[in-house]
């Protein structure tokens, strides 16, 4: 390791002169019930697969696009993407005009390359005898997450008839989906739209909008249970975390004390979704909080730890373990050069290095790499990425690659990329 630390600093060094561097109904429940606490377990889930790094990962990854089949008006993919146990790689693509929007679902397989489509939001629907007359989910955008039960679960709604204070027309859905019987599942149906999804292998977690709604699913008992966090009109995160202990991490937003502004702190809640402690969050703030995305991208650690972006590039580090005075510690901005967008967070080795593509205005995309023991960061220019905009994921598959998704910025079609790091 020290080996591969000194290769890194003088990567660094040798870098230098290049410039450093952002009311509810379910299918699966009868209503909202307590969470027990008997039996709970959390399952320390990663960003894995993990390797060791080596001097090929210090330098810009090659870039592959997955070519992905034309389904139906799909246009973009707002970072919905996942994988299952098998290494397939899920990526979710959403339609953001006509009439009865559906967001559509497809698996790729990286050693075939074969890409599969798994049906649509609006056919799933009328499958479960679900569909309304004119209704529509365009979107999914939500991250895929695999539970401990080895099922892919994901969230879809759609932003018709919302406003900054009203909710959307159709709302939200929870579905999860068996990677080997290829069926959908229906688990819960909300008057808000879900737009994140996180878990710690038992529970499954989504966020609604507004006010920061979080829902928890039982994936043994399909129990359900919610509480509203908090936040100001028209904003919501794009991204929750759990950590190595099972606790899930959302932003509040509270009004301030002379009710001019409001106070952003990060809520840890437990697995009852009881507050336990509340981190101030001065970074999380914005002139136009409804523009603003709150956490934007992630990636968990072997330990549990998380580090994770802000919608203007600020680093932070999340402890599973330790004192409460500590656990939250603010690195800076990832990118040295100042605010960015870096939504697509991953780690090689799961220990000492986080790596992210970022974008800033008038700037070509970059490659980033941050070494957790120095605190030192060295940026790579990504021209590969440039036309191309990319949303939060922090996926891999089996071979350590990793994938962005988001939009070809002049096509206004779905694009899907592979990073690779060649011997």
């Amino acid at each position: 390791m020290r080996y591969v630390v000194l290769l890194f600093l003088v990567a660094v060094v040798a870098l230098a002169g290049y410039g450093w561097l952002a009311d509810v109904e379910s299918t699966g429940s009868s209503g909202l019930q307590s969470v027990s606490q008997r039996g709970f377990a959390p399952i320390r889930l990663d960003s894995g697969p993990f390797f060791t790094a080596s001097p090929r990962h210090f330098k810009a990854p090659q870039v592959q696009e997955v070519l992905l089949p034309k389904v139906g008006s799909s246009d973009v993919s707002w970072g919905a993407v996942g994988r299952d146990r098998s290494g397939n790689i899920y990526v979710g693509l959403s339609e953001s005009y006509g009439e009865s929007r559906s967001a559509s679902m497809l698996r790729w397989q990286p050693d075939s390359q074969n890409v599969e489509s798994l049906g649509n939001i609006m056919q799933a629907l009328k499958q479960h005898q679900l569909a309304q007359p004119l209704a529509s989910q365009g979107k999914i955008h939500s991250q895929f997450v695999t539970a401990a039960d080895g099922l892919v679960y994901f969230t879809s709604f759609d932003e018709e008839g919302e406003s900054d204070t009203r909710l959307p027309t159709w709302g939200g859905h929870l579905w999860r989906f068996d990677p080997i019987a290829k069926h959908w599942e229906h688990l819960l149906q909300t008057p808000e739209a879900l737009i994140a999804i996180n878990t710690d292998g038992h529970y499954v977690y989504a966020l609604g909008y507004w006010g920061h709604v979080l829902y928890q699913f039982d994936t043994l008992t399909g129990r359900v249970n919610k509480t509203e966090v908090g936040a100001v009109p028209g904003h919501v995160s794009r991204q929750i975390l759990v950590d190595g202990e099972g606790h899930v991490y959302v932003p509040k937003l509270s009004p301030a004390g002379n009710e001019q502004g409001f106070v952003p702190m990060l809520a840890e809640l437990d697995h009852n979704l009881n507050v336990v402690h509340e981190f101030a969050l001065p970074e999380y703030v914005d002139k136009n909080m409804s523009s603003y995305r709150g956490i934007v991208g992630y990636t968990t650690m072997k330990n549990g730890d998380v580090f994770f972006t802000l919608h203007k590039g600020q680093l932070f580090h999340l402890r599973a373990e330790g004192s409460k005075d500590e656990k939250l510690q603010k690195i800076g901005f990832f990118n040295p050069a100042g605010e960015a967008n870096i939504p697509s967070l991953f780690s090689i080795d799961g220990e000492q290095f986080v790596m992210g593509a970022s974008r800033r205005r008038g700037s070509v995309p970059e490659w980033l790499i941050y070494e957790t023991v120095s605190g030192t960061t060295v940026s790579y220019p990504m021209p590969e990425l440039d036309g191309f905009l990319f949303f939060g994921t922090q996926v891999k598959d089996e071979s350590g690659a990793m994938y962005l998704v988001g939009q070809h910025i002049s096509t206004r079609s779905p694009k899907v990329v592979r990073l690779t790091f060649p011997e």
